[in-house]
């Protein structure tokens, strides 16, 4: 066997070992997930064609069934994270009275390398809306937009957008953060 194979399946048994002495739960991005952020909480995954829209379809529709259960506001920090992993250029759009129901709502701004804007909504169906990628001028005025979850976090509180503490969600988070271990000890080895 070549070096570089032993240092990968090396690197697998590790991190298979941690998952399970440690828990899926806490995940292998240490710690206890409920308390804090993941972290790392943004990992370099294979990189999608952030310059075509079709390509944000063709991921949101990939991990639609991980977010199922997640509330409007998680659902938004899930699919955050999941784009901006695959390096899309993607903020957070705040609006406290979203389309004048009394309701606060958030949705994602996913921008192309022109600077156009593509309005992004994981949960439109729960604010009525037809398609993820809506044209409703509502979604052209919201009252904040946040760089990150970070930001997300400090205007809007962790509790409201903590995915990672939904088991279907943290199952993705641990199957990449696998491939990103993977990918890094390959090209360790290969160095």
């Amino acid at each position: 066997m070549a070096r570089w194979q032993i240092v990968v399946v090396v690197a697998l048994a590790l991190v298979g070992a941690y998952i399970l002495l440690d828990g899926a739960r806490d995940g292998i991005l240490g710690g206890d997930m409920s308390r804090g952020v993941p972290d790392p909480y943004y990992l370099e995954l294979k990189p999608a064609d952030v310059h075509n829209p079709d390509d944000v379809i063709r991921y949101s529709s990939s991990i639609k069934g991980y977010a199922a259960d997640l509330s409007v506001f998680e659902r938004a920090a899930f699919y955050e994270w999941y784009f901006k992993s695959h390096g899309f250029d993607v903020t957070f759009a705040y609006a406290d009275d979203f389309d004048e129901t009394g309701n606060d709502h958030l949705w994602l701004l996913v921008k192309n390398q022109k600077g156009e804007v593509i309005e992004v909504d994981p949960s439109f169906s729960a604010v009525g809306g037809r398609s993820m990628v809506p044209l409703d001028p509502a979604y052209a005025r919201y009252d904040r937009e946040f760089m990150d979850v970070y930001e997300a976090i400090d205007g809007l509180g962790m509790k409201r957008l903590a995915w990672w503490e939904d088991d279907s969600a943290i199952q993705i988070l641990n199957e990449n953060v696998l491939v990103t271990e993977k990918d890094k000890a390959q090209r360790m080895a290969e160095a």
